[in-house]
This record gives C-alpha cells, structure tokens and sequence, in this order.
C-alpha cells in the first residue's frame, strides 16, 4: 500500500513539474525578445504558484518596470530577487524605479550596486553614471516645487500633441516646422511664431546632431537670415520646443542638458534687450520636471491657462498633455517631506479648479474669478478682465498698454536678478559690466511707464465715452463678471476687524496719527471725493490698529520671557506640576504674541494697498496735465517698487514676519512717494531729487532701514542734490580727488582703499556719514565717478572691513589699489607689500 501511494504522489509532483516547465520557458522567451507585456501575465501566473520564487520576482518586476506600470509592486519584486538575483541588473532597475520614486538616495545607491558589479563598459553603465548625476542634480531640485492646479489631462500619441494646446491668437502661434519652412529645418519640430508674427523660434539640428535654437526675424518683404540664439540658452545638447511670452523677455524652452532632472527638462530664461542674449537658463523643477521626458510648456495669459506634455507614467510610444490653470497661484514652495514632491509629480486633477473653468474647451470663458489685471475705469468701476471691456476699441487699446506693461515687468525681474548678481560679485569687471547694464534697463524700464500710462488713459477715455452712449440709448449692461473690489476688501476688513475684537488688548496712544491726520485733510479735501476720503481715513486708522497690535505682539513675547524666568520651589519642582504650568502660561502668550503679529500685518498691507491704489491713480492723472513738475517721476518710482514688493510677497513660499515686515516697509516707502508727489501738486512746490533707491534684502527684496534711503547698488543711485556733510565734502575737480588723496601716500607703496561704486550723483549723504571719508575719479566715455572710501596700508585691513562698508548701505563694495595716485590690479599690489 504504502508503495502505491508513493508512486501515486511521485506522479502527480512530476506531472505538476511537467505542466509547470511549459509557462516558464515560454514566459522567459517572450521576455527575452522584449514581449514584455505578454511575458507579464505568464510571470504572474507562475507567481501564484510559488510567490517567493527570486527568478520569477525578478522577471515580473522588470517587466513592470519596462511597461511602466505599479512602480511601489515592482520595486517590492525586484527587492525580494535582489537577495539571490539571476543578474546583477537587479540593480539597475532598482535604482531606476527609486529614481522615479524621488528616492534619489536609494537610487544612487543601487545604481552604485550595480556599476561595482559590472567588469566592462557598456550601454547599461553608461545609462547608470548618467542617472546618478540626474539623481544628484534632483536632490538639490526637489527642495521646491510648484503649485498647480490641473484642468485636464490626455494621453494621446506624439502626433496629436500640438492639437489639445488652445493657444489665444493673442499669445501667439505654434505651428509644425513643415508648415512654415519648405527645407532645413526637420518637419516634424514645432515652432513658435510671435503675435506680431514678426519673429519665429525654431529648433536646427547641428554637426554633432543635437538641436540648437535659432529665430528668424521678419523685413519689409522678406524673412532675415535665420540667427542663433545667443547667450546661455544653447548648448552642446538637444534644445527644443521654444516659446516666448508676450512680454518679449520671459522664455521656455526644453533641453536634456547636464544638470536636469533626467530626460528631457523644462528651463525657463530670460532676454535681456541690453546685451541682445538670454540668462543662464533656470530648470523649473517638479511637477513640470521629472526623471521622464518633459517638454513643450507654452503659458497662455489671456486664457489663463498653460500647457505641457511628460511621458511619465505612460506606456512607449504614448505621452500626456497637461492643461493646468496659469495664474499668480503658480508658485514655487519649499518641500516639507518627499511625500509632498511625489504628491505634486502625479499631476492629479484638481476638482475645484475644473468646476471653475467650467470646460477644458472654451478658454475665454474659464477663470472668470480670477484677476488678471486691475484697470479702473471710473470711480465705481473696476476691470479685471478682457471680457469686462465693452467697447473692442478700448479693449483694443488697452492691450496694446497691457503688454508693454507685461514687458516691464519682466525687464524689472531682469533688474532685480543684475541686482543679486552685483551684490554677490567681487570681480571688478563683471561689478563695471552690471552697472552699465543695470542703468540702461532702468532707463528702459522707466520710459516705459509714460507709454503705458498713455495707453492706459485713452482706453479709459473711450470706454467711458462707449458706455455713456450706451447709458444713454438704453443699453447698458453691467458684466456680471465686474468685481466690486473695494466691497471685497471692506468685507475683509470686516473679518479682521472681528478678529480683532475678541481680543483684550492695552491701549498705546498714537499722537504722530493726530498730527499726520491734520496735515492730511487737506491733502485728501483738493483731490478726492467723500468716498475716497471716507476710505484713505480707514486705511489710516487701520496703520494705527496695526502698529498696536505690532506692540501688544511684542509686549507678550516679554511677559514670556518674564514667566519662563520665575523661582519655583523645592517643593514645586519635586510636584513637577509648577514647570509644565510655566511652561504651558509661556506657550500660550507666545501663540497669542503671533496671532497678533499676523493680524498686524494683515491689517497693514491691506491698508497700504487700499492707499496706494488710489494714490497712485490720482498721482498719475494729475502728473500728467499739471503745470507743476515733480508726481511723474516719484510715480513711477513708487509704482517700481511697490510692484516689486507686491512680486516678492508672492514669491514667498513660507510665512516668514520678519521678511513680510521688511517687504511691507518697502510698500510704506511707495505709498509715502506717492504722497509726496500729491504734496508737491498741492502746494504748488517743485520736485525734490529722485529718491534713492533701497537696500537689497535676501532673495532680491528690498527695505527700509530706521528711516534711511540707502542705495541698493551704487550704479544707478540718483543721488541728492545737496552737498555733502563737512567731513566728506570733495573738490570740485574730481581728478585732483585721488591725487590729493594719496599726496601722503608712501612713494612705491601700494595703497588700498574700498570702491563703493560708480554713481551718476552725489550718493546718500546718510550713507556716506556711515563710512570713512570717500574720494572719486571720473570713469572716462561716461557721466559717472568711481567712489572710494578710506585709506590702509595692507590688503588685509581693508578686506576686514568691507563687510562694515557693505552693511552700510553700499552692498558691492570691494576692495581696490592705487600707487602713486593710479589704481594698479590686486595682484600687483599684493606682490608689492
């Protein structure tokens, strides 16, 4: 009996084995010639029978991975094999799925695994070097990501991709190379054409065989040779898919240069129309980036939406075009954790985003809530939108100001990145360079004010006049899409103010408010009506409530510090209940501390935005008709600033007091610009000197500092007209500036002095009273000096005190030589010593 059992039970296990061996070996033949999706079930099959089998692990993971699917699944798979592998590529796949997984450590390592156990070179070690560098270039990116909200996503072929980019007629033209070239350029590339038409940006294959990117520009009856385009944009890899915004500066493009994320990346870079080339090109990170290819974002601000298309988490062959919401939402945030890139990177639609735009289809009439522009057109009328216009003509009009505005804005964040960069130099011959082109995009920037403002008040002009007709034939109707602004905002302040009201707070006294107050009615009496007053008073009484809750915050943060330094018994501490009772007291008044600060400031920028609005409008309609000079200049001064701050409060990816409180000062300085030159009107005074422009603060911002203009860069300060104080008062002649300077000077010996700039005007004299006595020296060709301060013996010296010039007001002091009167280079001098 026995012995027919066994041979009953040898045959089932054999035929098992038999029936078994047929799925294996047709499993592993599909897999092997790359049948991938055919071999998957079959591995899955064989999985069933033995789930810990390390071959059948290893063969089903990479297959997953090869197809693009369960990512988590097929690093499980392959982490199991990886014990007792049947190739070492175990790791590659391995390091490649933790890769696309944003686990750029664990990548690197199992790419590091599998390049030690690879004896010669080949196609799959030279992929692995190139992912870890990916790796480690991601590591620094994913630090930020952007915030997005996507519309609508669609898998589609590559064929079919231009087809889902709505792009307005206003924005520009994308069209297929074959389209629009008959040779040269490869068919199947897109190019972009501008909305003027006048400028095409095109991909041209070069010797090496990689994509450069060229534009051809358009004459009286002809097209220009085509160009290459100039400055860091073009490199030795593939650069496609470019696109320029409206406002003549700002530029994407997609490249697979060293330093992205892996594949194909989005960059974005800017044109500076002083030097005729782009900026070193800025990689966008996640979510348009990703270890995939990403490519093609073309933004499309008249819709308010943009595009982009990624190949990531698709099969081969397929790709997915993303429609997302384009507006000052789109901003980058620090990366609290992984999770949060990863949760960014899938692309996720967002509900609330599509119930708003209503269709993916129409885009003239998605984001109607959204505010792109804010143009008065009366008193009790407020445009945000295209769409809110009701004469074409003034629409018309007011587009063509519009996008010079969009132009200006972009030519000030190119100021503000020369700026950081003049701070942060200590080559002379870049800090010289800078000043130059710093001072021409200024003046570029500012002359653009006038322009804008001309077109501006025309479309204004004739959309009254359109709407009177309209009034007067019985035809008008309001859009319902037309916000009433200043209802929001009081409805806020309501809030606030409630807020506010739940708290006990000790009363501080503000006589300065009385004082100014005074002096303001009649001010607000000659140039407003009794509804502007009505609401320039609230904003002023709300500084006030501001600047109280400001101290209430700090009173509270020192009865903290008071409770935390209490005497506690012997008895107390053996409880333990009397330090957890402070500390609990310290907790709360430092909670409430900051809730006082945050309502502050609220209640602060709420209230320099209400004042500036209408500041700014009456500075500039007056300005322009008056006889008394002096509100256009403070005007557009104040308005580059406040704009400036406006940009960087956005920019702001944590909330940061101290950082809002800087950028609030500097909004403070506009609005008292803006008074300043209202003030000028009313008396009937001449201008004063163009203020002085401010400090720069991390990340490109700018503040006041206790009160005082300082420069921000010395190159385009304007200075004041005064003299300066008795102990840095300078001859007439400046060239006998430097002579005399160095008429004690010790013959053949180097002497070293501070440069603080180059100036057009006499700098701050509140600045200059800060430093050693300053010299200067005509910079020959030009109307600027050089300005030196102090005088040392030794290179040393001088080095250790460049920080203090510096935190002086003068950011790109450096320090320079001179012997016997003539400057000589660092290196020579410190030969000499």
């Amino acid at each position: 009996m026995r012995k027919i059992l066994y041979f009953i039970f040898s045959f089932i296990a054999i035929t098992g084995i038999n029936a078994q061996q047929p799925d294996q070996t047709e499993a592993l033949k599909l897999f092997n010639e790359g049948k991938y999706a055919e071999a998957l079930p079959k591995y899955k099959k064989l999985l069933e029978k033995n789930n810990r089998d390390y071959n059948y692990n290893y063969y089903y993971g990479v297959a997953l991975c090869k197809l693009n699917k369960n990512r988590s699944e097929a690093i499980q798979r392959l982490k199991l094999a990886s014990t007792r592998p049947p190739s070492q590529d175990v790791y590659y796949y391995l390091g490649y799925l933790y890769q696309r997984e944003y686990e750029v450590q664990l990548a690197i390592e199992n790419y590091n695994k599998f390049l030690k156990s690879q004896k010669t070179e080949n196609e799959l070690t030279k992929a692995a070097k190139k992912a870890i560098d990916e790796c480690r270039s991601a590591e620094q990116l994913i630090n930020k990501h952007f915030a997005v909200k996507v519309t609508a996503k669609d898998t589609v072929s590559f064929e079919e991709i231009s087809s889902l980019y709505s792009l307005s007629k206003d924005a520009g033209q994308l069209l297929k190379a074959g389209d629009f070239f008959r040779v040269g350029v490869s068919a199947d590339q897109v190019v972009f054409r501008t909305e003027r038409g006048n400028e095409v940006y095109f991909p041209l294959m070069a010797s090496n065989g990689k994509y450069d990117l060229y534009k051809i520009v358009r004459l009286l009856d002809s097209w220009a040779d085509a160009e290459k385009l100039t400055g860091e944009v073009n490199s030795d890899y593939n650069e496609l898919y470019p696109f320029l915004l409206t406002d003549g500066t700002t530029f994407y493009f997609s490249s697979d240069r060293p330093g992205g994320m892996g594949g194909l990346d989005i960059y974005q870079s800017y044109f500076d129309p002083s030097t005729g080339s782009f900026s070193e090109p800025a990689n966008l990170g996640p979510p348009f980036n990703s270890p995939d290819d990403d490519f093609f974002l073309v933004p499309d601000i008249y819709s308010g939406k943009a595009w982009f298309t990624t190949n990531r988490g698709v099969e081969n062959g397929k790709y997915v075009v993303v429609e997302m919401i384009w507006d000052n939402s789109v901003v980058r945030n620090l990366s609290r954790d992984i999770n949060e890139v990863k949760q960014a990177a899938l692309l996720q639609l967002d509900e609330a985003a599509i119930r708003k735009t209503g269709t993916t289809i129409h885009a003239s009439r998605s984001y109607q809530n959204e505010d792109l522009f804010n143009f008065v057109v009366n008193d009790s009328l407020v445009y945000t939108r295209f769409e809110h216009f009701q004469s074409r003509e003034a629409l018309e009009i007011f587009r063509s100001g519009y996008k010079i505005s969009l132009r200006q804005d972009s030519l000030q964040q190119l100021m503000s990145e020369k700026r950081r960069r003049y701070s942060q130099s200590y080559d002379r011959n870049e800090l010289e360079q800078l000043v130059q082109t710093i001072v021409e995009l200024e003046k570029e920037t500012y002359g653009l004010e006038d322009e804008i403002n001309g077109y501006y008040q025309r479309a204004q002009k004739v959309e009254n006049d359109y709407i009177l007709q309209l009034r007067r034939n019985g035809q008008y109707k309001p859009k319902s899409s037309i916000i009433n602004k200043v209802a929001i905002e009081e409805s806020e302040f309501q809030k606030l103010l409630a807020e506010i009201a739940g708290y006990k707070l000790t009363f501080y006294s503000d006589n300065e408010f009385m004082k100014k107050k005074e002096l303001r009615n009649g001010l607000y009496k000659a140039f407003f009506n009794t509804g502007q007053i009505a609401e320039l008073q609230r904003a002023d009484s709300l500084i006030v409530w501001g600047n109280i809750l400001s101290l209430e915050s700090a009173r509270l943060l020192e009865m903290s510090r008071k409770a935390g330094t209490q005497t506690i018994s012997i008895r107390d501490r053996v409880s333990g209940n009397a330090e957890e009772m402070i500390q609990a007291e310290m907790d709360s008044l430092v909670q409430l501390s900051r809730e006082f600060k945050h309502l502050s400031l609220q209640l602060y920028e709420k209230a320099l935005n209400y004042k500036y609005k209408n500041y700014y409008e009456k500075a500039i309609a007056i300005g322009s008709t008056s006889s008394n000079p002096g509100s256009e200049d403070l005007a557009s001064h104040a308005r580059t600033r406040f704009n400036e701050a406006e940009q960087s409060l956005k920019q702001l990816t944590v909330y940061n007091p101290e950082q809002i409180e800087h950028l609030l000062a500097l909004k403070k300085n506009s609005v008292d610009m803006l008074e300043e030159s209202l003030e000028i009107q009313y008396a009937g005074a001449s201008a004063p000197a163009t203020p002085a422009t401010i400090t720069p603060v991390s990340q490109g911002t700018r503040f006041i500092e206790s009160g005082i203009r300082t420069p921000s860069y010395p190159a385009i300060h304007k200075g004041e007209e005064a003299e300066l104080p008795a102990p840095h008062t300078m001859p007439a002649t400046p060239s006998n500036v430097v002579s005399g300077a160095f008429a004690t000077a010790k013959k053949d010996k180097p002497e070293y002095r501070i440069q603080i700039g180059v100036f057009r005007n006499t700098p701050n004299a509140a600045a200059l009273a800060r430093i050693p006595p300053v010299t200067s020296v005509d910079v020959e060709g030009t109307d600027t000096k050089k300005y030196f301060t102090g005088s040392w013996s030794n290179y040393e010296a001088a080095r250790e005190s460049v920080n203090s010039i510096r935190e002086a007001g003068f950011p790109g002091a450096f320090v320079v030589a001179f012997l016997n009167g003539k400057q000589i280079s660092l290196e020579e001098a410190r030969k000499m010593d």
